[in-house]
């Protein structure tokens, strides 16, 4: 049965298990929010990082994370906050707008592939969650998976095709043309989840996948003498294809406005009983009790399904709600899993939630109201304005400049306004859209951190700026300077204890350092509890070598710092001296390697 009680975070269920690393992971959501995309590579991080650290360990998490994550949303549902960090220029590579010809891109699913050595293992998560920050009823399930056997090959390919099918779409769904490199893992992910042997959840068995919107229509069973349906969304049309299979007694799930929106014929006798959340719950997550704060989880918005048959209790749960463009028109993606009915049926989960629901009457013919449809309508102008494509162009004068144009028109309504500004000028309003490529639109006095593709895009209607909405745009950037993120970093690098532990970082080591004993601005790092480092000279050595990574970066780094102004003022007491030294014992080896 569902647990309320057993909190789940998707940070934990990201993490590589003992002894492996993150090889590949791709994503997909309907909404994304940059600002909770940066906590996500803190998963795969091999040192001890934590979104309550300084942005110093987020960035390297992050900027590891780049060439190994991508993330598919759909266009026009991407956001950030404002004002936006700097380090989601770090997401750029990963970020794939989506659009699909009918309906949305609405699946919240992870494949993830983990590396140690040569050994492969598997995870996928579907849940109900996008990735954003909101704190909502949600529900997820985890699968751990290996490689199939040669006899077990058959069989994982028949109940896989549906997931390597998914990814081998995700590509061609994309706004802006994914660079052949990412393409190509991306199949070869796929090539390997057919051939993965999954461990079921404890106490079920027998799981299958069902994905909407790619390729040929999923034809689950949606049957048994009893049913539950946990939807937050409803239409007539969609409960009614959903519970048609309920033969008994059918249990609904939802919220407020949505059962009152369904008309009477609907909302039968066989539709036992309606419930809702209980607003008097106290959803605080264990954690935030733990650090004393307060945080409640509110509104529903997990998709399950159950129901009761003869050979056991089926269990669905995804992103699928009961409505009929989720079964008709968008990509979803749902598991199914059997158990016992005494433990995973209808009854039992009912029990389970007991704490958390409450009846509801039904009183229902609540007709949708004006604002709700002119803010879907404007949600659907923002979609339609990020399915077009949007490039950009650095042009270096006495300052930076971004040359924007787009490709193609936007039927807009004549009541709603358009105006745009690149995320990093949070000050700016353009009105209407980036011009045609004959002549495009200019964003000038530019500092280098400035750049960027992210584009913002306001929509707002006849109601006033109150109900205005706004979503970014990934355009394609053409001509962007190489140490842009290398500024990225710099700018986070603000004295010389944020400069040693960004090192540190960098050579993946274990020891945190911390200024030395050799007083203030002193670069002999103090070695972390239990960690087997005498100090930073200790670790450049061993960091040297033909086969190593990280000391480039540095390089890299330490020379946009001296073409700044007092930008060696980050930099330890007599480290340039000792880089100088580090930096061409690595560069013998590396030649020496090349040449034999």
């Amino acid at each position: 049965m569902l647990e309320p009680q057993a909190r789940a975070a998707l940070t934990d269920m990201l993490r590589p298990p003992t002894g492996f690393a993150l090889s590949h992971a791709v994503a997909t959501t309907f909404t994304l929010d940059l600002d909770t995309a940066l906590t996500v590579p803190l998963s795969f991080a091999a040192h001890r990082v934590t979104a309550d650290d300084d942005p110093i360990g987020i960035l390297d998490a992050v900027r590891r994370a780049g060439d190994k994550v991508d993330v598919f949303a759909q266009a026009g549902q991407v956001g950030v906050e404002i004002p936006p960090s700097a380090l989601v220029s770090f997401l750029e590579s990963m970020v794939h707008p989506v659009e699909v010809a009918r309906g949305i891109f609405h699946p919240k699913v992870w494949f993830l592939e983990y590396e140690r050595g040569t050994e492969r293992t598997y995870r996928f998560v579907c849940a109900s969650r996008n990735l954003t920050a909101d704190r909502s009823w949600d529900v997820v399930i985890s699968l751990d998976g290996a490689p199939a056997l040669p006899p077990e090959r058959a069989a994982a390919r028949m109940v896989n095709e549906p997931l390597a099918r998914l990814l081998r779409a995700l590509p061609d769904l994309a706004v802006r043309p994914l660079p052949p490199e990412r393409r190509s893992r991306i199949e070869r992910l796929a090539s390997s989840i057919r051939d993965v042997v999954w461990t079921a959840p404890a106490g079920m068995h027998d799981v299958r996948f069902h994905v909407w919107g790619v390729g040929d229509r999923p034809q689950p069973e949606f049957r048994g003498v009893r049913g539950l349906f946990m939807s937050p969304f409803l239409t007539d049309a969609g409960l009614i294809e959903v519970k048609r299979g309920a033969y008994g007694d059918a249990y609904l799930v939802s919220r407020p406005t949505s059962i009152d929106s369904l008309s009477p014929t609907t909302f039968d006798r066989k539709l036992r009983q309606a419930y809702v959340l209980d607003d008097a719950a106290d959803f605080a997550s264990e954690d935030d009790l733990r650090k004393n704060r307060r945080s409640p989880l509110t509104g529903l918005h997990a998709k399950t399904y159950v129901f009761d048959r003869q050979d056991g209790a089926h269990v669905f749960m995804g992103s699928l709600n009961a409505t009929g463009p989720a079964l008709h028109e968008n990509v979803e993606v749902m598991v199914e899993a059997v158990g016992k009915v005494n433990t995973f049926g209808v009854e039992k989960t009912l029990e389970g939630l007991s704490d958390f629901l409450q009846e509801y009457e039904y009183t229902g013919g609540v007709a949708e109201t004006e604002d709700d449809r002119a803010d879907r309508d404007l949600s659907a102008v923002l979609r339609r304005v990020a399915g077009i494509r949007m490039y950009a162009r650095v042009v270096h004068v006495a300052s930076y400049e971004l040359h924007v144009w787009r490709e193609g028109e936007v039927a807009v309504p004549p009541d709603v306004e358009l105006s745009w500004h690149p995320i990093t000028r949070t000050g700016l309003v353009i009105p209407g859209l980036p011009n045609e490529q004959g002549a495009p639109s200019t964003v000038g006095d530019l500092s280098l951190t400035d750049i960027t593709p992210f584009i913002i895009v306001r929509a707002q209607d006849a109601r006033g700026e109150r109900f205005a909405q706004q979503a970014v745009v990934l355009a394609e950037l053409h001509d962007d300077p190489a140490d842009r993120r290398d500024a990225v970093i710099a700018a986070h690098l603000t004295d010389r204890a944020a400069f040693v532990r960004f090192l540190m970082l960098l050579l993946e080591l274990g020891g945190l350092a911390l200024p030395g004993r050799g007083g203030e601005g002193s670069w002999q790092p103090i070695a972390a509890e239990g960690a087997h480092t005498g100090g930073l000279f200790e670790a450049l050595v061993r960091a040297v070598g033909p086969d190593r990574t990280g000391l480039e970066d540095v390089q890299r780094v330490i020379e946009y710092l001296g073409r700044q102004p007092d930008g060696t003022s980050v930099l330890p007491e007599g480290f340039e001296a000792l880089w100088a030294s580090i930096w061409a014992a690595q560069q013998t080896l590396t030649k020496k390697s090349e040449h034999g």
